[in-house]
This record gives structure tokens, sequence and C-alpha cells, in this order.
């Protein structure tokens, strides 16, 4: 993947490389083409050190960088400001001058986790109206308007239009026919965003709207733009999550992600544990069912974790009616399913990486690959790593394994994300 960061200062320019590092992707940040070599690259940033410029002098250093660096390039991104200072306007539509007709400017301001967000054309930062801010009262080049596409139109000579709040909830389907809409009847297309959510859903829509697009953000556009890229160009490396805790973290989390993501869902009938033929019976069922959607699909979610109003399983009462331990209980669930794990990771052949919430749960995984143990690559939050398979039958399979009441509800997202940006 090759890309263009072009910034008005330097700071912006790393802000952005940073976002995209997280992504994988090797980030070189330049102040001097002429002097650098980046062939080793897949992104870079640089800065024009245009913010403080008259326009037309701004105009003229991105319109020349656009021209010098562009080549075989297949994501553009003009970085802005994240409080709106500078020659936004003149410097999107030298963006799409040198990158020539069709490309579209697509400009979210927001930058949710700095308390930058937009609503209703206006910009507030960390709750204030912008013009309020330190921004707005900058002794070299305040703001003096909260209105984004008002300031935006000022300066463009290109057509805008502009996408509400209500109409980006709406999904991703109804977003980029809107998008397709506005395509054809602006360049320069200006969204309002409160959440990184509304900011993923954007970029989603974006991406399936066409292509020839030059982001306009001070960094979480591009960043969720450029992953949603690398997810439709890896779309054959898929995912299965394996979870047997049975916690409230565990249940959260499970929500979180079955509403964040197009996730196929199934869990595993515990009650026929305990008899070998329904065991056996209830391992193939499963198999079959993910086998035969492998294809359709990118995240697959196997778990005996009860849902919503679902009772869990009473370890003492079952072991008691047993005649075993409730260690024994508890084995048994985690070796069925991952056994169930195990025979779809086998059969289909097309899993790259697996998700396991549960250090009984990995164990039993890895002993039934013959694998002997993890290659450790990566911490994604504390007490949750990623890494690889050693050996066994499925040597290099991504992993990663985390303990059932670790994390915060967007966790497993995290480790997906993860996951597929080293795919």
């Amino acid at each position: 993947m090759k890309g263009v960061i072009i910034a008005d200062d330097l700071t912006g320019a790393n802000a952005s490389g940073v976002l995209l590092k997280k992504l994988g992707l090797r980030v070189s940040s330049i102040f001097q083409p002429d002097r650098v070599h980046c062939s080793d690259s897949d992104v870079i940033a640089y800065s024009t050190d245009s913010r403080g410029l008259a326009p037309e002098d701004s105009y003229a250093r991105v319109y020349e960088a656009f021209l010098r660096l562009k080549q075989e390039a297949c994501f553009f991104n003009k970085r802005i400001d994240s409080t709106l200072r500078g020659n936004i306007g003149t410097e999107i539509d030298a963006a799409l001058d040198a990158l020539g007709d069709g490309y579209t400017a697509m400009v979210v301001p927001a930058y949710p986790d700095s308390g930058r967000i937009v609503v209703n054309r206006t910009m507030l930062v960390d709750g204030v109206l912008l013009s309020q801010s330190d921004a707005g009262r900058d002794l070299k080049m305040p703001v003096l308007t909260d209105d984004v596409e008002q300031l935006i139109r000022a300066q463009t000579r290109y057509r805008c239009l502009y996408i509400p709040l209500q109409e980006i909830v709406r999904g991703i389907s109804y977003l980029r026919d809107i998008i397709r809409t506005a395509r054809r009847e602006a360049r320069v297309v200006i969204f309002d965003a409160v959440r990184n959510e509304d900011i993923r859903t954007v970029a989603q829509a974006i991406l399936a709207s066409g292509d020839r697009i030059l982001t306009v953000d001070p960094g979480p556009l591009t960043m969720h733009y450029v992953h949603e890229q690398q997810v439709r160009e890896k779309r054959e490396q898929k995912i299965l999550m394996v979870i047997g805790s049975v916690t409230e973290t565990t249940k959260r989390q499970i929500a979180c992600i079955l509403q964040k993501r197009s996730v196929y869902f199934v869990q595993m009938k515990v009650d026929a544990f305990f008899d070998p033929a329904e065991r056996q019976e209830e391992v193939e069922r499963i198999v079959e069912k993910i086998c035969g959607v492998v294809d359709e699909e990118d995240f697959f979610l196997l778990t005996t974790t009860p849902i919503g109003t679902e009772e869990e399983v009473d370890l003492s009462a079952t072991a008691a009616r047993l005649g075993i331990t409730t260690e024994d209980v508890s084995n048994l669930l985690a070796d069925t399913l991952a056994r169930a794990a195990v025979d779809v990771l086998e059969r289909t052949r097309k899993m790259e990486g697996i998700y396991c919430s549960g250090g009984d749960i990995t164990i039993s995984i890895l002993k039934r690959l013959h694998a002997a143990g993890i290659d450790i690559r990566d911490e994604v939050i504390p007490l949750a790593v990623y890494g690889r398979i050693l050996g066994g039958r499925l040597p290099n399979l991504k992993v990663v394994t985390k303990g059932g009441m670790i994390g915060g509800d967007d966790t497993i997202e995290r480790c997906l994300d993860k996951m597929v940006s080293n795919l």
C-alpha cells in the first residue's frame, strides 16, 4: 500500500503518519523530498510548511507537492489542522487540481479523541465553540467562525455539499448512496462527526462509493479509510473468535463487537457436551454451520458464553450429577469448544487468525493443534498479547489471547484490528 499525506506543518504530518503506523504501515515524515529516498516506505507524510502563508503561496506549495508525490500512490490525504487554522479551502483546491478530474475531497474535520467534534456544521473543542477556544483567539491566525462549511466554502472555488450527522447514523449503504449523489454535484463533501464510530461509518461508505478520493482531515478519517482498504484487500484472510469465559466483562465485549462489526455468531449447546454421542453431534453441527458460510463472512464468533437472559452452567451441580469434579466439568467445556474450533480451522484452511478469550481455551486449542506454544509479537492491551502459533499442525497461525476478565467493552474490536492490520 502506497499513500501520500500532505500537511501544512511538520507536526501535523507526524500526527497523521503515526496513526497509519498503527495499521502496520511504514511511514516516512519528510520536509525535503529531493533529499530523501523513500522507496521502502508505504506512506510519505510531507510538510509544505504553508499554514501561515498567503493563500496563493500555500496553493503553489501544495499543488507542487501533490504533483511531485502522487505517482503510484493508492490513497491521498490533505491533512488539515484539527482546529481549522490555515488555508484549508485553498489547499484543497491545490490538491484536487494536482490530482486531476474525477477526484472528490471528503472532509471530516472532527478528531473525537482530541476533543474536536462537528455537529450541525459547528465545531466544538472540548465542549467549547471553536471561536471561543484557544484556536479562536490565536494571535497569528484566529479562527473567527464555528461553521465548518462556511469556513471551507469561503476559501475554495469548488462547490461544497454538507452531510449532517442524522444522515451518517442511518448506516453504510444509505450513506454510500448519498455520497455517490453528492460526488456528481460537488468536488468537496463535508461531514459531521461526533464519535469515532461516525468517522468509521463515513470511511466505509466513502470506500464503497468508488475510487478517486482525497481524504481531508486531521488524521482519523484517513486512518479508518486506509484500514478499510486493508480489510478489503485481505478479504480472504478471516478470523475465528473462540470465547469460553462467562464473566460479565466477556458478555459486554461480545455485545459490543456484535454491534460494531459484521460477525457470524455461533453458540454451542452446552447441554449436549456431557453425553459423548450428543457432544460429537454438536461439534459436527457447529463445524458444518461455519464451513457453510466461510466464503461469505470474514469474522466468526464461536462461544459457549450465555448471552442475554440465558443461565450459566452450574459447574457444581453438573459435577455432582456426573460424579466428577468441577475442574473436570470446566475442562470438558473448554476441550469441546476447542475441538470444534480446531476442526473449523483445519477443515476450512481459510482462517488467518484466531482470538481466544480464556486461558483454558487457549491451552486446549494449542494442545489439539500439537503446538509448542506462542511466539509473542506484541501487546494489544495489558494482559492481552498478539503472536504466532509455534509448530504443530497450523504453524504461524496468528493468535491473540487474553483472560476473560480483561479489557474494556471494545477489547475484542481492538484485538481484531491488531490481527487484521498485521495480516
